[in-house]
């Protein structure tokens, strides 16, 4: 006999197979996305909309055409030198202080809803009742919500759904609750309805919402300008917070201006203290002078004496201001506390631009002291660079003041060597002098304080915005969230994929064996029929004169047979085996035995399987005999002892496997079964063999010489494909021979491929309608 020579195949990707797979399970994709198709659009009816609202700042780099007596600003902090302070700045928006007093002004803390059968709206200033939080009795109170019912007139219930309690209250008078003091009040201007839902909040917690939710952008840093954006399902009550914020933003930076400029004044008013003290007492001492010594008019007597020594004069009185400014902002810079120095006094450039740095860091650090302490990084850094500053400051003082000195020691001896050349004039006229240059002195100085004053005044008294707001707050007209074009197709399409994935979990762990093509996939060995599924109510037995799905299933397995059987003039044996029990062999060989009993063709049926019998099942009137174990057994037991004719077929005769042995494997290898075979193969045209699963024991592989071609039983959906496997292992191991296949309980919808055995095999069978319903959950 020819045998099957096995080589590995190549697995190829079946596509039409694979789509095949998920397109018989339609209904349920399907049914997946109506389902996720309608969760969107109830998301999309019951959501809340958010939308954003968004406002423009523009800073300008120096706003210095306010006045010519404000001819530098940049030390009283209104002007922005560079795109590093502009992101500062936006620091700034966003900071606490800003957001705590923008929740306190607008009562954010305190939240109203209108409530609904499936969702509440959020109301802000159209709200009927509203409420403020006098005092907090617990510090780590966080929120509290309370429905307020059963208005009418001034009286109003509180109920409390955490503590399922009520209390009673009235508007404008204060109300204890489990947080603190709160006191309602009503807008007469809105009808109130049947009840409002309250939320109270800790102010703090609001502020680290509005920190998370607040976004500030830089658009474009060289233009200077500041978008403040913010997403909320109110736009009315996002922009009345934006709009807040940037309001006390500018509030926040016009404060820090007067706070430097206030503390010029502080200086100033302090050194014209000073300077007027000095200027009475040199008055006093020159009008006791005159007195004295009966001096009239000096002028006449020093005019030639002074004329050479006018101009020197001059330069010396402006560099002992500058000297006494000097010593003034030396004491000032030597104090250990890290305070504002007075600027714009005048002094050289190089000073003034350092004191304008350190006062800028000053302010700098304090604003972030609020938010942070002296451990944090930046605050140190700061410190640092403050130290550092000062540091040049007393430097830049101490080497003006040398040259300064310098100066008025060369212009003293200027001095001194023109008063020697001055023999004539009286020695009360240097004394007047001297008098008359300590009193220039300090009069120069007490204007020069005093036009310092009053410029600084005008500086406290004009309001300059510290940013200019482009555009008021607004909100875009389309919703941010939830977003339709986007959520109705993501919804059809998850209804598309959570079925596609389910399935190809399914599929990819399945490893059962469903169509012939699984088949050829893994065996070179050839598929000679597919036996149809078929119900419990159904005839498992083949008839005579049947046209039924089984039927037309058994007479093509005969038709192949007649390819695969040798050609001889005794019996055609036939072993029918599978890998473990349940697979149907037993079903496959009485049929068999039938169908060819049907053709006139007298068959035997043999039960082989002496472990597990299973044939009498299929005998409406089991007859009680020996069988085939007492021949195997017991010499004197003749072979017309076993032989019973089926009640289904006479044409078709039994033997059945007679009592259950203790040692099946010795009597299936004694010899006998093989004189069995050769005595029936001369009295009938087709012997059928029910042997006994191969992979359980070896019972079959004892009798396997006997039989002209085997058929191999595997069950659709139930048998796994290492079990083919199995089958070319023993074909290679030549333990079977001219071996084929038979699948067993084949459904119409086999792997997805759709088999119809209605058109294939039943000529007289009718297709089940089923309704879309019944296709979903059988399919």
């Amino acid at each position: 006999m020819q045998q099957i020579e096995f080589q590995p195949r190549e697995e190829k990707l079946n596509i039409r197979k694979a789509i095949s797979k998920y397109l018989y399970k339609w209904p349920w994709f399907i049914a997946s996305i109506m389902i996720c198709v309608a969760i969107g659009y109830i998301y999309l009816r019951y959501s809340i909309p958010k939308y954003q609202s968004k406002t423009t700042l523009k800073f300008d780099k120096k706003q210095n055409d306010l006045s010519s007596a404000l001819a530098d600003l940049d030390n009283l902090g209104i002007g922005l030198g560079n795109s590093d302070e502009l992101k500062s700045e936006a620091a700034v928006v966003n900071s606490r202080p800003i957001l705590m007093q923008v929740v306190k002004n607008l009562n954010l803390n305190v939240e109203y809803f209108s409530t609904g059968e499936i969702k509440d709206s959020q109301l802000f200033s159209e709200a009927p009742v509203t409420a403020e939080i006098i005092n907090y009795t617990k510090e780590k109170f966080v929120s509290a919500a309370y429905t307020l019912t059963e208005i009418k007139g001034d009286e109003f219930t509180l109920y409390n759904e955490k503590k399922k309690k009520d209390i009673k209250g009235k508007f404008n008078i204060p109300v204890q609750l489990d947080f603190g003091t709160v006191v309602f009040k009503r807008n007469s201007a809105y009808a109130v309805k049947s009840s409002y839902k309250v939320i109270f909040s800790n102010p703090i917690e609001k502020v680290k919402k509005l920190e998370k939710t607040i976004q500030v952008n830089l658009p474009d840093e060289k233009a200077m300008l500041m978008d403040i954006s913010l997403i909320g399902s109110l736009p009315e009550k996002s922009e009345a917070i934006l709009n807040e914020v940037t309001r006390q933003y500018n509030l926040d930076g016009q404060r820090d201006k007067n706070l430097q400029a206030q503390n010029t004044q502080e200086f100033i008013d302090k050194r014209l203290e000073v300077i007027t003290k000095d200027l009475s007492g040199v008055e006093n001492q020159k009008e006791d002078f005159q007195n004295r010594n009966r001096i009239v008019d000096l002028q006449a007597q020093a005019e030639l004496a002074l004329q050479n020594t006018s101009e020197n004069t001059k330069v010396l009185l402006q560099q002992q201001a500058q000297l006494d400014l000097l010593n003034s902002l030396s004491g000032e810079a030597s104090k250990g506390n890290n305070q504002l120095m007075p600027s714009n006094l005048g002094l050289n450039p190089s000073l003034e631009q350092t004191i304008s740095q350190y006062n800028s860091l000053i302010i700098t650090r304090n604003k972030t002291l609020k938010q942070a302490t002296n451990e944090n990084p930046a605050v140190i850094e700061m410190n640092r660079e403050i130290a550092s500053l000062k540091d040049v400051i007393r430097d830049n003082i101490r080497e003006q003041k040398q040259t300064v000195q310098t100066g008025i020691s060369q212009l003293q001896n200027q001095i001194s060597t023109n008063n020697s050349m001055i023999q004539k004039v009286p020695g009360q006229s240097k004394v007047y002098r001297g008098i008359e240059r300590q009193q220039n002195l300090k009069e120069q100085l007490f204007l020069f304080l005093l036009q310092k004053r009053e410029e600084n005044a005008i500086n406290l008294s004009v309001e300059v915005p510290k940013a200019k707001i482009v555009n008021p707050a607004f909100t875009v007209d389309t919703a941010v969230s939830p977003k339709k074009d986007i959520i109705l197709p993501g919804a059809f399409f998850m209804g598309i994929l959570i079925p596609f994935a389910l399935f190809y979990l399914i599929f990819l762990l399945d490893d059962k064996i469903y169509s012939r093509d699984d088949i050829k996939e893994r065996s070179a060995m050839g598929v000679l029929v597919d036996i149809p599924s078929l119900k419990d109510t159904e005839n498992h037995l083949v008839q005579k004169n049947d046209f039924s799905e089984l039927a037309e299933a058994f007479r093509v397995l005969v038709s192949n047979l007649k390819f695969v059987l040798p050609v001889k003039d005794s019996a055609k044996v036939i072993m029918v085996t599978s890998s473990v029990k349940g697979e149907g062999k037993t079903l496959v060989s009485v049929n068999l035995a039938l169908t060819i009993a049907n053709k006139n063709a007298r068959a035997l049926l043999i039960g082989s399987d002496i472990r597990n019998p299973q044939i009498q099942r299929y005998d409406s009137e089991p007859v009680k005999r020996k069988g085939l174990t007492e021949f195997l057994y017991d010499d004197s037991v003749d072979v017309e002892e076993l032989v019973h004719t089926s009640t289904t077929n006479p044409s078709c005769d039994v033997i059945y496997a007679g009592a259950i042995p203790p040692n099946p494997q010795e009597l299936l290898s004694n010899g006998r079964y093989q004189k069995l075979i050769e005595q029936m193969s001369s009295k009938y045209a087709y012997i059928v063999i029910d042997s006994a699963p191969l992979m359980l024991v070896s019972d079959t592989l004892s009798i396997a010489d006997t039989a002209d071609a085997t058929l191999y039983v595997v069950r659709s959906a139930v048998s796994k494909n290492i079990l083919i496997d199995f089958a070319n292992d023993l074909v290679r191991d030549s333990k079977l021979s001219n071996v084929s296949f038979v699948i067993n309980d084949v459904s119409r919808r086999a792997g997805g491929y759709g088999y119809n055995y209605s058109y294939g095999y039943g000529y007289s069978q009718t297709k089940d309608k089923k309704s879309w319903w019944n296709k979903i959950f059988k399919s």
